[in-house]
């Protein structure tokens, strides 16, 4: 089976109510993620250290579930002002007091989810830090299948262009704190384009 992104769409959003976002209309992109958050591990517990039947397994530290997963992105991009937004957006990410892109105030993702199902992911302990959610479609012969991936941290000196005779090529890179959530059918998350 052969997946290709959807138009060459990716967009990212911020954590308003209604969000907004910046699509990105991309060429060659190739992204690299989990396909889901970690688990914690399980430790093995056994008696006197012999298997017999009271051995059994305990959860691991929460410090695994909770772990940044990194995540890469790189993509030739569309001549366009987008491209200008994209990098206010990534400036933005790395510095909480310029956060506007586009007139538009952005505001983090971060604690926006819950990486053990119950309790909100915690804040940074740096406030500067500011993360974002991206959406994807990868579109198969059957259905469309759309990956959230949230709270994503995309640090400014990590991220690079490379300009080249066949075009500017973008190649991000950070960590997901957030959930990783992939839906069939899905639609993008209505919101509010910074470009308009």
């Amino acid at each position: 089976m052969k997946f290709t992104p959807r138009d060459g769409t990716i967009r990212l959003y911020d954590g308003t109510a209604i969000p907004n976002y910046l699509e990105l209309k991309t060429d060659n992109a190739d992204i690299n993620h989990p396909m889901g958050q970690p688990r914690q591990e399980e430790v093995l517990v056994l008696f006197r250290g012999l298997m017999d039947a009271k051995a059994h397994y305990v959860k691991g530290s929460d410090e695994k579930l909770m772990g940044a997963v990194p995540i890469t992105l790189s993509a030739t991009l569309d001549d366009t002002t987008d491209t200008r937004y994209l990098l206010e957006w990534l400036k933005a990410m790395s510095d909480a007091g310029t956060t506007t892109v586009n007139a538009k105030t952005l505001v983090s993702t971060k604690v926006d989810t819950k990486r053990d199902g119950t309790n909100f992911n915690p804040a940074f302990a740096d406030a500067n830090k500011f993360t974002s959610n991206i959406e994807y479609f990868l579109n198969t012969s059957g259905t469309d299948v759309l990956f959230q991936i949230n709270e994503i941290y995309l640090p400014l000196e990590e991220q690079s262009i490379v300009e080249s005779a066949d075009g500017v090529n973008i190649n991000l890179s950070g960590q997901c704190y957030g959930t990783i959530v992939y839906t069939p059918a899905g639609s993008f998350t209505a919101g509010t384009d910074v470009t308009a």
